[in-house]
This record gives structure tokens, C-alpha cells and sequence, in this order.
């Protein structure tokens, strides 16, 4: 059974679409998914999620509505251009100075609706000045925003209608796009090339078959079992840590499976996605669901528990993901 994205999304959150301001015109150059010029004072255009994202002059103030692409800005050096965020960074990923900056923001106001979503008022936003928004697409009203004189960019992985090429088998190309994408809206093309590079590099060619296995995230205290198909980063990572993902068959990046299912596809391990708590809690929930105890992976002790960002969505985290599974997938008998 499919389910909402956003129940994906740890922070996810909505905005209410209050007070309109005329969006002021802007010049834009031809863009197929990124394009601008050198000069600071020349106007930017990308497209994103079958909408044109437009800036004046390269994003100076953002607001981080979540921390995906927090990842992406920390390679490209503009965390300091971060004035609101709604979320503290999770601990442990990033550099010391990323969350002394972002320490130093107040998070912005949220209560909740009646299904148990986050909603920040446009106000928030708008107080904070910025001139660019980075939000999943159902997280934020883009047109409101578009109204009031602020951009809007969402991660592929989170647009409400994604591309078709988005539901064929992911590969790090989507992390490079992401990477160049954001330098163009930063006015940071070059820096993101080097950033491209370097990571690509780093990425092993080649690594020591560890067989099958199947991401899962668990919510709902272990009553719900999701899986990430093909469309998902998790297909390149595991592919890079040795691992072929048992459902890369599937079109869809996430949904909802029963302890069923899962056993049918036998996965030699089960590798638990997690953005809050402790990686041991997280298994123990896993465990508790009824059912998984018959999972050959849980027979053999072939459970572990990864952050989710070194997954999804695509990141420079994404890219470092290999290297942190296989140091868990080595601690396994």
C-alpha cells in the first residue's frame, strides 16, 4: 500500500498560505535542469519539479525547511547562508563548525495539524527574510511563496510529481545533479564541479559480494514496515558496499510492505534506516514487529541499523553512505 511522503520525513513540514506580494519580474536564461551566468547581478533559473525556480542574484539568506540538503550546502561552503532552519541537524554527521552555525539560528515555530504533520506559518518564513526556501514540494505552498518574493527549490526525491526518469533505478548521477543544481542557485558552479569530482573519486569501483538485503524504515513503534525500491539512493549505495537491494525491482522509491512480502524476497540482511534515536533501539523495535522473526536475516543475526541520510535523499551523505555500511555489514557474523 503506497503511502504519504511525508510520513518519510522526520521534519517534514506544511505552510499555510497567508499574505501575497507581487513577485517581481525577473530576466531568465534557457535552463533544461540548471542554467545561469557568472555575474552576481544576473538573474537565475532552474527548473524543479515541473516548476522554474528563479533568483535574482545567487541565494544569500536560506531557509532549511528539514536538513536534506544540508549535506549538499556544507560541501559547497554556504551553511552561512542559513538564517532559519525548523530542525536541529542530527548529531554525528557533519563538521563541528555546521552545527555552531546552525546552534547559533533560533528553529522556527511549529505546532501540529490534526494528523500529526508539522505546520510553520508563512509568517515564520517570511520573517526571516530569505530569498530562497529549500523544501520538500508538499512541505511548503510554492506559489504563495513565489507571491511573496521567495523561491522555492525541493530535492527531486521529495517532488509531488517526479520526472519519469526519477522512477527508473537510481545512481549516484542523481547526487552530482543535486550538487550542481544547488551551485547554480549558490552562484557556485565551479566550487560544485570540484565538489562532483571529488566525490566520484571516492566512490570504489568494485567491492566484495555481501549479497542480498532490504532497507527498511520503521514507524509505528514497529507496526510499519517500508521498504526502498529501486528509484531510492539505497540501490547505489548497497550496490557500492557489495549489496544488491532485493527490491530494485520496485518503480517506487518507498511503500509500505508486509513481514510477508519481505520473507518471500529473503534478504540476507536487513539494514534499518533511522533519523532519531539510537541505532539499538531502533532494532529492537524492528524485532518486536510480529513476524520478523522468521526473516533468515533476524535467524542469523544479520540486522543493523543505518542514518537514514546516508541514503536518502540524494546527498554528498549519500556518498559517504558506502563506506558506513560496510563498516556495519562488518561487524556481522
Amino acid at each position: 500500500m503506497n503511502i504519504s511522503l511525508l510520513r518519510r520525513l522526520p521534519a517534514a513540514l506544511t505552510i499555510t498560505a497567508l499574505s501575497l506580494a507581487a513577485l517581481s519580474a525577473c530576466a531568465t536564461t534557457p535552463a533544461s535542469s540548471a542554467s545561469t551566468t557568472d555575474a552576481a547581478d544576473t538573474a537565475i533559473t532552474v527548473e524543479n519539479c515541473g516548476s522554474q525556480v528563479t533568483l535574482d542574484a545567487p541565494a544569500k539568506r536560506i531557509v532549511l525547511v528539514n536538513n536534506d540538503s544540508l549535506p549538499n550546502l556544507e560541501a559547497l561552503d554556504a551553511v552561512d547562508r542559513v538564517v532559519a532552519v525548523t530542525s536541529a541537524p542530527q548529531e554525528g554527521l557533519y563538521k563541528d563548525s555546521t552545527y555552531s552555525t546552525l546552534g547559533s539560528l533560533s528553529l522556527l515555530s511549529t505546532e501540529k495539524n490534526s494528523t500529526g504533520g508539522s505546520i510553520v506559518s508563512q509568517e515564520s518564513i517570511l520573517g526571516a527574510q530569505p530569498d530562497l526556501v529549500i523544501a520538500p514540494e508538499n512541505a511548503v505552498d510554492r506559489e504563495a511563496l513565489a507571491a511573496s518574493g521567495i523561491a522555492v527549490y525541493s530535492p527531486s526525491a521529495y517532488c509531488a510529481n517526479p520526472d519519469p526518469e526519477l522512477s527508473e533505478p537510481a545512481t549516484f548521477d542523481r547526487v552530482w545533479s543535486e550538487v550542481r543544481t544547488l551551485g547554480t542557485l549558490l552562484g557556485e558552479q565551479d566550487l560544485a564541479e570540484k565538489v562532483i569530482a571529488t566525490g566520484s573519486a571516492g566512490l570504489s569501483s568494485t567491492a566484495p559480494d555481501a549479497g542480498t538485503a532490504a532497507a527498511l524504515y520503521v514507524s509505528s513503534g514497529g507496526s510499519v514496515l517500508s521498504p526502498y525500491g529501486g528509484p531510492s539512493m539505497v540501490t547505489p549505495v548497497f550496490a557500492a558496499a557489495g549489496l544488491e537491494n532485493v527490491y530494485a525491482d520496485s518503480d517506487e522509491r518507498v511503500f509500505d510492505a508486509n513481514v510477508e512480502d519481505i520473507i518471500s524476497r529473503d534478504p540476507g540482511t536487513i539494514v534499518l534506516l533511522y533519523s532519531s534515536g539510537d541505532p539499538q533501539s531502533v532494532i529492537d523495535s524492528f524485532l518486536s514487529a510480529p513476524g520478523v522473526s522468521a526473516l533468515t536475516a533476524v535467524e542469523k543475526g544479520r540486522v543493523v541499523a543505518l542514518q537514514f541520510a546516508y541514503t536518502d535523499p540524494p546527498s554528498m551523505l549519500s556518498i559517504a553512505g558506502p563506506v558506513e555500511l560496510s563498516g556495519l555489514l562488518a561487524t556481522l557474523p
